[in-house]
């Protein structure tokens, strides 16, 4: 080594600027009396024009630059002597990108003549840089800054590598090379602010000036500057033979190796200002140490409280005597290495190691497995497990920073989103932090908001809404303890206690993407979404790249339970530009991903059969909320609800909502067609593409048919009425075919609620509508017009009902033949006609040979059989044959024993009361009536005419009974 060593100062300019920004650099180094004979200033120079207007000529992207810093370092800058990169912007993510493609390439021993890299404002998780101009000019397409946008794939993988086999590499081999690295920050920089281009990096410093003065010092004086003096000038003399001997009696510095120790390995006990509520059952689990296993792992969804629990361990190992140390991942090898240097271990040992001449994982563990006492080890956010193995291995190995202690006296644990068994080896044990219940979550609230936030009550519905996640109810509690403490005005604000932010949670996370107010923008969850971000921004390094889109495409779902068997269909997510070429494998792969995160819950229904039914995933409340109004579904909501419209069409193609075969399947996925059909149609932004709005009305009306059926009347018609009310602002008119059909579902639901004149007057201006647009004998006209006989029927108005019933049938005879189940329909609303103009002789011909028919192409559970048995039993009862009706009331009903509240059902336990009556049970029949009273005004309603009929027979009944005591 030379008595006067020498060190290569290499500047790496930024997007859109030269090397001349490295001018007052460069001077004030010629001029540096200690430096200038010592350090040699040289320049990258690459292109990076804002425009590039000969179209002969392109602009490098930055893995091509970083290869060209790679070309730099070998042919022009020959010898052995130091390296110090000094980057500006752009030029420290060229090169991080060099590294990492010289390592991959490996080449890591060459560059152990790299002795630091100063970064200054490196955009290191993307920058909003010319944001607006790239909103301004769409066709702006320029290679560079597509790669300084926020969160650029490419720029988070390089972080993850640069992690992995530069700051928390133990020695330089052939994959892998320690180098010290400098992040600093310009105080005033609104470009890439300090939070960014700190990034992952350990040494970290706050220099003055903006993002573009950072790197323009006026004098030696200046700390931009100053920083850069320092440490070339401790890189120079630790090269010296004299300065080898004074190392160990001199303060530690940046570029040395004891660098290390200024990283506390301390348990941050500050952040203990709130008290720990709902833990102790799991925190009594973990000290249990079941199984002998010394390795806890505390996994669960982002901000569910892993590091405060680990918190709480570790003050009571403390409080008990224990040694604990806090290691926090992205420091590692820096926090490991003073763990080794509070443990005793020789320094010549430590320097070794970390030199390359050893292991530090086998050093560290050697002398914590030979520790007298008892100790905690504590690693904190270990989202990203495989920084924890060894090189070429895996976690489970147990040979990396994270092992199984050898002894008694010794335990771990590691806060993760990675909950997977497997990842940790069967030697830890994985313990799932869950969202807080109820009364846990309501005291939260409490304690940290404080009692201007309202009512216990009031805390307890906002802890419902939030689902219990603790930095969800924290974040709330802070905004409310915050707007309640400030002596500054905030105007207007609608959200100042738990029910007003509760209500404004309900608009945020329950309307459309883009529905919400200015109230609900008040609301810090930022934080949240970051969260949750980062657990998708760590899927993407894993090689889940779809998985983001399948969260999201299930928060566009309702918050029910998924049957994703049932509806991630591999045909219709090929044909979406979202999963093109996703096959079942991969789905699967990316649905266990997720679910090790903890950001969907797999489960099993007991209740169903069919395991396509059975197996459901569920979403987290704030999931759900946050990501259906995630960024990327506002931009793509055609993509996101096509492709949702498309698989809940797909589910249900071969299952008739009217039969109760089908019912099943319906009964499950209802929900999601409900809130897809109508955040679809008349959620806000509108959609741009008609095909998507046209399937998702026919995903309407199909949902409409199975909830009439079913006498779900009110969710029906808070389905289909504000989207024929609002079908004008999605581009629809009332008259188009699809509005027609929708229409015509709601003169169903009228006559269902006991309202045929409504009925009526509506179906015949479908009728005048549907047949100028389909044609008079097309079979939805015909449909219309069966109802519209079947409304007034159910006026009384018999005798006019019977012609046009005839000549419907007639039609459907021609149209769709005479044991088509719509023509069945007809001829039983026929003999309806017949029997209730005093026919009944006639009209039983007529229902026995339509049951035969039914019988045999339907189940005799169908609800229009059950519906023909009870005009059979109508028209026994007017002939006075009263015990063949009881016969045939309680047969069909003995084949629906778990169906008593369907309409149809309900209607022939009204029958059978009315026989008991005949009869003179009438206290069977009182209790009887109760109980169908009761059904009744649940399913339709206390002043449905059904419902009041019941009530008016229940009092008769009572009076009748009171009269034969009497």
């Amino acid at each position: 080594m030379p008595e006067t060593p020498t060190i290569n100062v290499v500047f790496v300019h930024g997007l859109f600027s030269s090397p001349k920004v490295w001018d007052s650099f460069t001077a004030l180094l010629a001029e540096d009396p200690d430096l200038r004979e010592l350090a040699t200033a040289k320049c990258l120079r690459y292109d990076s024009p804002l425009f590039r207007l000969r179209p002969d000529r392109g602009i490098a992207e930055i893995d091509d630059v970083a290869d060209r810093l790679r070309t730099f370092l070998r042919q022009e800058l020959p010898g052995t002597d130091p390296v110090v990169l000094v980057t500006h912007s752009q030029g420290g993510l060229i090169a991080q990108r060099c590294l990492i493609r010289m390592l991959h390439a490996g080449e890591g021993r060459q560059l152990r003549r790299i002795a630091k890299i100063v970064m200054y404002a490196c955009p290191n998780s993307g920058s909003e840089f010319f944001l607006s101009m790239r909103k301004r000019l769409p066709f702006w397409r320029h290679p560079q800054e597509r790669q300084l946008r926020p969160y650029n794939r490419a720029v988070l993988e390089a972080q993850r590598e640069m992690l992995k086999l530069v700051i928390s590499a133990p020695e330089a081999t052939d994959s892998q090379c320690p180098i010290p690295i400098l992040a600093l920050s310009g105080m005033a920089d609104k470009i890439v602010p300090p939070h960014v281009s700190s990034g992952i990096f350990p040494l970290t410093e706050m220099v003055d000036g903006d993002h573009f003065s950072v790197v323009r010092p006026k004098s030696r004086d200046d700390s931009q500057y100053q920083v850069l003096r320092r440490t070339l000038l401790e890189i120079i003399n630790g090269l010296k033979p004299e300065r080898a001997e004074r190392e160990k009696a001199s303060a530690p510095t940046e570029s040395s190796p004891e660098t290390y120790r200024r990283v506390s390995v301390a348990p941050p006990f500050g952040r203990m200002d709130h008290p720990l509520v709902g833990r102790e059952t799991l925190m009594a689990s973990i000290r249990a140490g079941g199984g002998g296993s010394r390795v806890r792992i505390l996994a669960g969804l982002g901000g569910s409280g892993k590091s405060r629990l680990a918190l709480e361990i570790a003050h009571q190992a403390w409080q008990s005597g224990q040694r604990v140390w806090w290691i926090s991942l992205p420091r590692i090898s820096s926090c490991m290495r003073e763990v080794a240097n509070q443990l005793g271990v020789p320094e010549a040992r430590i320097d070794r190691a970390w030199r390359g001449n050893g292991s530090p994982t086998d050093l560290v563990w050697e002398f914590l497995d030979a520790q007298p006492g008892r100790w905690l080890l504590v690693i904190d956010n270990a989202d990203d497990p495989q920084i924890l193995a060894p090189l070429n291995g895996v976690v489970a190995d147990g040979t990396g920073w994270l092992r199984s202690p050898a002894g008694p006296n010794g335990a771990v644990i590691v806060t993760s989103r990675d909950r997977n068994q497997a990842t940790w080896g069967n030697w830890s044990t994985v313990h799932v932090v869950p969202p807080l219940g109820l009364e846990d979550a309501t005291a939260m609230l409490m304690n940290q908001a404080g009692k201007a936030g309202g009512t216990s009550e009031g805390a307890r519905r906002l802890a419902r809404e939030l689902g219990g996640h603790p930095l969800a109810l924290r974040t709330a509690a802070d905004y409310l303890k915050s707007v309640n403490s400030t002596k500054v005005w905030l105007g207007s604000t609608p959200i100042k206690d738990f029910d007003s932010y509760c209500a404004a949670v309900k608009r945020r996370f329950e309307y459309a993407p883009g529905a919400r107010s200015r109230a609900d923008n008040e609301m810090d969850l930022e934080s949240l979404e970051k969260v949750f971000h980062l657990s998708l921004e760590l899927l993407v390094q894993r090689g889940f790249p779809q998985a983001g889109p399948l969260l999201k495409l299930f928060a566009c779902l309702s918050i029910a339970p998924i049957p994703y068997g049932t509806l991630l269909n591999s045909e219709v997510l090929a044909e979406s530009s979202l999963f093109s070429g996703m096959g079942p494998n991969q789905m699967l792969a990316v649905l266990e991903a997720l679910a090790d995160l903890g950001l969907i819950e797999p489960y099993l229904l007991d209740n169903f059969n069919d395991p396509q039914l059975s197996h459901v995933v569920s979403l987290h409340p704030v999931v759900h909320g946050i990501m259906r109004d995630d960024e990327d579904v506002r931009l793509r909501r055609d993509d996101y609800y096509g492709l949702n419209v498309s698989m809940l069409l797909a589910a249900v193609e071969e299952f008739d909502p009217d039969l109760p075969e089908s019912w099943t399947r319906w009964d499950l996925i209802v929900p999601h067609c409900i809130e897809v059909a109508r955040t679809a149609l008349i959620g806000e932004p509108q959609l741009g593409d008609r095909r998507v709005l046209t399937r998702a009305l026919e995903l309407a009306r199909l949902t409409s048919r199975f909830l009439i059926v079913t006498g779900l009347l009110g969710p029906a018609e808070d389905l289909v009425t504000p989207i024929v009310t609002r079908c004008q602002s999605f581009g629809f008119a009332l008259d188009d075919r699809e509005l027609l059909a929708l229409r015509h579902e709601l003169a169903r639901m009228a006559l269902e609620r006991g309202d045929p004149q409504s009925a009526e007057r509506d179906l015949r201006a479908i009728i005048t509508a549907r047949t100028q647009v389909l044609g008079e004998d097309h079979p939805d006209t015909l449909a219309s017009g069966h109802k519209l006989a079947k409304a007034i029927l159910e006026q009384g108005r018999w005798d006019e009902a019977e012609p046009l019933l005839r000549a419907i049938l007639e039609a459907e005879n021609h149209v769709r033949g005479p044991e088509h189940s719509d023509t069945m329909v007809v001829r039983h609303s026929l003999a309806r006609a017949i029997l209730a103009q005093g026919r009944p002789q006639e009209a039983e011909i007529m229902l026995r040979d339509i049951l035969n028919v039914r019988h045999k192409h339907w189940t005799p559970t169908n609800p229009e059989t059950l519906f023909a048995r009870l005009s059979l039993s109508f028209s026994l009862l007017d002939q006075e044959r009263v015990a063949e009706a009881e016969a045939e009331l309680r047969d069909a009903l003995a084949l629906v024993p778990d169906r008593l509240e369907e309409p149809r059902v309900m209607q022939l336990r009204f029958s059978l009361i009315q026989v008991k009556l005949l009869q003179g049970h009438v206290q069977e029949a009182i209790e009887a009536l109760g109980g169908l009273a009761k059904d009744q005004a649940k399913v339709l309603g206390s002043t449905h005419p059904q419902t009041e009929e019941t009530f008016r027979l229940l009092e008769r009944a009572r009076d009748k009974l009171s009269g034969y005591r009497e």
